[in-house]
């Protein structure tokens, strides 16, 4: 047996001694895992391979020695155990294997140097003559071996070795001389591998071709053209060998430059494409017929509505064929529906309107939004169900000319699709302004017509719209979802410009509003009084039917209307005259009943506006009673004027009595002019100037009486304080005390 097949130096186990060493040190030798180690408590000193070390137990006294890389250590060892247990491990290292070397070994090796190592020449040399001694042993080895029964088993493999080789040669020889004597033999046998290769090849090649030329629903291209396309199985056929076409035509794309070379494949493809122009040449000829059919049934009175787009529903795929194969002949089909069925409709929705427009004439105003209603309705069910069924029977979101050669969408980058989508929408709004010409002016005719019919008719009109339009209801607000995420709904399109122009109706009513406020002030003008001006009740008026129209919408329309009405209404009543009523009486009346209307609206976009209308109507009330009422008591008032101007100038307010100007009896004499009875006479003619000035629409006269009287008061009190601090104890008092006014206020009013 070899050494490097035995196993690792026949150490199973762990192989433990207690030594001493010269010192009397007590230490142990542990043999574990290929490597003998000397430690001293729990600190290891030394360890050396096993396959370096020579262990020697029977030296005298029970001693034990090791000898490793030069080096040699000695024990005393008492176990005898101990000592028979190395004795073992000796044994088991002289005959351990050189096996491969662990990294522990390699160490060793590299350490296992003699004094004299210091070339590194020579020390190569002389682990190279250690080599050869172990060569030398390993085949002593082996000898030995042979010797002992293995000789013959060798001797005769080695034989049947020699005979296999003395064989091999002799073949080897043959084939040479073969080589020579016919050197194509060799080619001749690869050339036939080549030519099977390239046979197989070949059919591989004309199986394919076959597939894409010669499917099994092309096996009668002539008659393609005469399949019946009315009958199901008629157009089951016909589909099955339209799309074979289809992938057939669309292969040449794709196709090796190779292959289209062969005249067999050039003259088929030139065949499926005369079979193509005959098949969609039948389709368009057969499509174009019952478009013009239904077209003709739909002008029936009693006919069902949009029963057409069942009836051509079967035909869906052989337009998305034909849009594939023959764009012309698609072009020609969707102008063909365009121009029958445009008509048809455009009947439809002029009878509709008319209809209204009759209905209008008789109906109240609350009908209008339902009349409106009815057309609306009818037009979004129209342009919904016609953009549903164009978009999916003549395919206006497929772009052919950008799909791949299968017939299957090529992935696009988010420009493209951008490009596609704005390309379908721009080919739907085309559809639908061909299909639906009259559309618009129709509508917008008939909110023209309410809008002439009824005083708030555009705003009737643009409430119904908008509220189409922005989805709040009728099938718009069904189906405006999908709208919304995805392609624009005709029928929110045809109502948009409806809506503009219901919303230029609205603004031109109101513009009409305003231009007519000059008008009112000057018909005001007219009248006895003034009063209340017009356009305030018609403003009135015009924010109770708003409010009601608008509750559900466009609240935005209706405050910025408010706010230009009421602003111009404002300018003009600050503006206004009248011949026989004063000013303020006008500002007043008109700008209290303002802020009664404007405060009922409670729009926040008013509040400035209303505390403007407030503060205006304060100023116009005060400027009034301070010019009608004035003072009542005039020479009185001028007299403690007079007063007032000597305590000024530094004069002691008791010591003004002792002026001849300001005497006791010059006071008394003033007073004998205002007796109670003739200050009443007064205040009754005062009560019938105001009550001449005021009209009764405005219900202001008891306001103004009122602040009449808390101006007299407040005269009034300030002339006895005057009198209570200049002429103490003189027994002078003004002819009415405050009370006797109260009362005299109060009894004018109950008269009147």
């Amino acid at each position: 047996m070899k050494l490097e097949e035995t196993s690792f130096y026949g150490v199973d186990s762990v192989i433990s001694a207690e030594v001493l060493n010269a010192n009397g040190r007590q230490q142990r030798l542990i043999a574990e895992g290929g490597t003998l180690t000397l430690s001293e408590g729990n600190s290891r000193l030394r360890c050396w391979p096993l396959h370096i070390v020579r262990i020697k137990t029977d030296l005298s006294g029970g001693g034990v020695s090791v000898e490793a890389g030069g080096e040699t250590l000695a024990w005393s060892c008492a176990d005898e155990r101990a000592r028979l247990a190395l004795t073992q491990l000796a044994a088991a290292a002289h005959g351990a294997p050189a096996g491969p070397p662990s990294d522990a070994a390699l160490a060793a090796l590299l350490e296992d140097a003699e004094p004299d190592d210091t070339d590194a020449e020579r020390r190569v040399q002389r682990l190279a003559e250690r080599l050869a001694r172990l060569d030398a042993l390993n085949v002593g080895g082996m000898l030995a071996a042979a010797t002992e029964g293995g000789g013959a088993q060798l001797a005769a493999a080695l034989e049947a070795g020699g005979v296999a080789g003395s064989a091999l040669s002799a073949r080897l020889a043959r084939l040479e001389t073969l080589t020579r004597a016919a050197p194509a033999a060799l080619h001749a046998r690869s050339g036939a591998a080549r030519a099977d290769a390239a046979a197989r090849a070949l059919l591989v090649e004309l199986h394919e071709i076959y597939e894409w030329l010669d499917a099994p629903a092309l096996k009668d291209l002539d008659s393609l053209s005469e399949i019946s396309l009315a009958s199901s199985e008629g157009r089951a056929r016909a589909l099955s060998a339209a799309e074979a076409l289809r992938s057939a035509l669309h292969g040449e794309r794709t196709a090796p430059p190779a292959r289209l070379r062969l005249g067999a494949v050039r003259e088929r493809l030139r065949r499926l494409a005369r079979a193509r122009d005959a098949l969609a040449a039948a389709l368009a000829r057969h499509l174009n017929n019952a478009l013009i059919h239904l077209a003709n049934e739909a002008h029936a009175p009693a006919a069902p509505r949009r029963r057409h787009h069942a009836d051509l529903q079967p035909y869906e795929p052989f337009m998305r064929w034909l849009k594939d194969m023959d764009e012309k002949a698609h072009e020609g089909l969707v102008k063909v529906y365009v121009g029958t069925w445009s008509r048809v409709y455009e009947r439809e929705v002029h009878a509709a309107c008319e209809a209204a427009r009759a209905a209008l004439a008789h109906a109240p105003p609350a009908r209008v939004d339902d009349l409106l209603d009815e057309v609306l309705t009818l037009v979004e069910s129209i342009c919904n169900a016609e953009q549903d069924f164009c978009t999916q029977f003549f395919h206006l979101d497929v772009d052919t000319k950008g799909e791949g050669g299968d017939g299957e969408r090529s992935e696009k980058s988010d420009g493209g699709e951008r490009a596609d989508a704005r390309r379908a929408a721009g080919e739907a709004r085309r559809l639908r302004a061909e299909l639906f010409p009259a559309l618009e002016h129709e509508l917008v005719a008939l909110v023209a017509h309410v809008e002439r019919s009824e005083p708030y008719g555009a705003m009737r009109a643009l409430a119904c719209v908008g509220r189409r339009v922005l989805g709040e209801g009728g099938e718009a607000g069904a189906a405006g979802a999908a709208g919304e995420a995805g392609e624009a709904r005709w029928a929110r399109a045809a109502l948009a410009a409806v809506a503009v122009a219901a919303k230029r109706g609205a603004d031109r009513a109101v513009a009409d509003r305003l231009a007519a406020l000059p008008d009112a002030v000057k018909q005001a003008a007219r009248k006895p009084k003034c009063g209340i001006l017009s356009f305030i009740p018609e403003l009135e008026e015009m924010s109770a039917v708003c409010e009601e129209i608008f509750a559900r919408g466009r609240r935005a329309d209706l405050d910025r209307w408010y706010l230009s009405l009421a602003t111009a209404m404002l300018r003009a009543i600050q503006q206004a005259e009248h011949p026989r009523t004063p000013r303020a009486v006008v500002q007043l009346e008109n700008f209290h009943r303002l802020h009664a209307c404007v405060s009922a609206l409670r729009v926040p976009a008013l509040d400035a506006l209303r505390r403007d209308a407030r503060a205006r109507y304060n100023d116009a009330l005060r400027q009034y009673v301070t010019q009608y009422f004035g003072r009542p008591l005039e020479k009185l008032a001028q007299f403690f004027e007079g007063v007032g101007e000597a305590v000024a100038a530094g004069v002691r307010e008791d010591e003004v009595c002792y002026r001849a100007a300001f005497s006791k009896h010059e006071l008394r004499r003033l007073l004998a002019l205002y007796p109670a009875p003739e200050v009443r006479k007064s205040l009754h003619r005062l009560y019938r100037t105001v009550e001449k000035h005021l009209s009764e629409e405005g219900g202001l006269l008891q306001v103004v009486w009122r602040a009449m009287q808390e101006e007299f008061i407040a005269q009034h009190v300030a002339l006895q304080a005057r009198i209570a601090a200049c002429y103490p104890g003189a027994g002078l008092a003004l002819p009415l005390s405050t009370q006797d006014i109260l009362d005299a206020f109060s009894d004018i009013a109950r008269e009147h």
